[in-house]
């Protein structure tokens, strides 16, 4: 944009609203958009792409940013960084994006998630998730309350973790490939957690099945007592022995 060129716009700031912004002016010297008003001169720095992306998956739709593989970071562009604005090349992250390989044993709760936060451009379009299966092969994870539960920042949570469940599970946002994570089953023996946190994953799974299980013993302890009661109250022959008998103490004819 050229030096002297005036754009009537609307700029918006905590104590005055509706100020018109009386200058544009793009610098391509300092990569800095500069705005003046009647109160003040701002300048806005066109690549902020350390700041604004943490993913190559929106780092390369960025004209002024590119993707570097060697770091995993989001830098202004120059040659041999990662970059598709017009979105034409498929798979371009494929190579950047995060992979992890967890461990779960037999029962366990697992959350799989792409980001800590998901960022607010991205929470209208639709995530799906993918299991390659070793039975199944490859299929879309379909969410139920007793088995996977989809997440609010576009995660996964698996329940009661079987056998079955191992193998990889890749996110998939529009068609773009955000994470992948190989999941091991350990359904033969029991290693000692290695967190702070696994350690009280743990102990809230085992006081939980605690708490089922004097449930459960309450429950045959008064099945056990009403069914005593009625061995006590209940009808006798004539012989003196209980009508539900079936062995007999009386010698065989």
């Amino acid at each position: 944009m050229a030096s002297g060129t005036r754009i009537w716009w609307t700029y918006s700031r905590p104590r005055r609203t509706n100020e018109p912004i009386r200058e544009l002016t793009l610098s391509h010297k300092t990569g800095s958009l500069y705005l003046a008003t009647d109160h003040q001169v701002k300048q806005i720095d066109i690549a902020m792409c350390a700041r604004r992306y943490d993913s190559c998956f929106r780092c390369v739709s960025d004209p002024y940013c590119g993707w570097d593989q060697e770091v995993n970071a989001c830098r202004p562009y120059q040659l041999g960084l990662l970059q598709d604005v017009a979105n034409e090349t498929s798979g371009i992250c494929d190579t950047s994006v995060l992979r992890k390989r967890v461990t779960s044993s037999y029962g366990q709760t697992l959350h799989l998630a792409c980001f800590v936060k998901m960022p607010e451009v991205l929470r209208k379009k639709q995530t799906r998730w993918y299991h390659h299966s070793t039975e199944k092969g490859r299929y879309e994870v379909r969410y139920t309350p007793t088995k996977y539960i989809e997440t609010n920042e576009g995660g996964l949570v698996l329940l009661a973790v079987n056998e079955g469940d191992g193998g990889r599970y890749d996110s998939y946002l529009d068609g773009t490939l955000l994470c992948s994570y190989g999941v091991t089953v350990d359904a033969h023996r029991c290693s000692p957690p290695s967190q702070k946190q696994d350690y009280q994953k743990i102990y809230s799974h085992w006081c939980n099945e605690f708490e089922k299980y004097k449930s459960a013993m309450k429950q045959w302890q008064a099945k056990q007592e009403q069914c005593g009661l009625k061995d006590k109250t209940g009808p006798i022959s004539s012989n003196g022995k209980h009508v539900n008998d079936v062995f007999s103490n009386d010698a065989l004819v």
